[in-house]
């Protein structure tokens, strides 16, 4: 499995229409106070010489990415965020343009893997869910990969091996044991929890894993709750998990 900021896992998640109730609970448990929180709050530093819009940037969270220093960015009131690598003085620091969408970034919107090609998700709660964006390490710099995600739960995870990275340019990601992405999604399930296409009234979860370039490779059975799912708030899906999706899922 993926390290993280410290453990690697990357969970995002949204409340959809006809569940409230779980797009609450799915939010409680991510950003709420109610669970146990994933990664220790760390004091807040100021970051003097990148500048986070109209401030100098704050330090939210730092971690370290196969021995590359990681940090992410913001300003006071969690706008503005940048992604960081390299040392305090003269890294490279990336916009993430969660932040255009009006996410507020904390100390618990980061995650990393220890992949041989540097992968972190940058994720923040919006709209009663969360969105989720993936930016991988290429040359000397982040680039943000598939764009946003907004599902009711996103992470990243090692879920298939040897699994290839991206399409393209992108050569040394599909080179790279990189890790996949993990989105918690509402779904549909007949009495055994196999996936139904037809709609419900009142609808379970599943994890859908994508690859970095927003390739499909398979979901989770249908759980009736969001704690039903291995590892939740930081979902732990693993190959064995994974059959056909439901051929209607909300959009990404």
């Amino acid at each position: 499995m993926t390290g993280a900021v410290p453990p690697l896992r990357v969970l995002v998640t949204v409340a959809v229409a006809l569940a409230a109730a779980l797009g609450a609970q799915v939010a409680a448990a991510l950003w709420g106070s109610t669970a146990p929180d994933p990664v220790p709050v760390q004091p807040v530093r100021s970051a003097d010489d990148v500048g986070c819009g109209a401030e100098p940037c704050r330090v939210l969270v730092s971690t370290v990415v196969n021995g590359m220093p990681v940090e992410l960015l913001a300003d006071r009131d969690g706008d503005n965020g940048r992604l960081r690598a390299g040392p305090p003085s003269g890294g490279s620091a990336t916009v993430t343009e969660l932040s255009a969408r009006g996410v507020r970034l904390h100390h618990n919107s980061l995650r990393c893997s220890q992949s041989a090609a540097p992968v972190c998700l940058v994720r923040g709660s919006l709209d009663g869910g969360v969105v989720g964006e993936v930016h991988a390490w290429r040359g000397d710099a982040w680039h943000a990969v598939g764009g946003a995600l907004f599902a009711e739960a996103v992470v990243l995870d090692d879920v298939v091996d040897g699994a290839d990275g991206v399409d393209g340019a992108d050569h040394d990601l599909r080179a790279a044991d990189v890790p996949e992405v993990v989105l918690v999604r509402q779904a549909c399930a007949d009495p055994v929890g196999r996936s139904v296409n037809a709609g419900c009234s009142d609808p379970g979860v599943v994890a859908e894993v994508v690859r970095l370039g927003g390739e499909r490779v398979g979901c989770t059975r249908v759980e009736s709750s969001p704690d039903d799912l291995r590892g939740w708030p930081e979902v732990d899906v693993r190959d064995t998990d994974l059959t056909e999706c439901p051929g209607v899922l909300p959009p990404r």
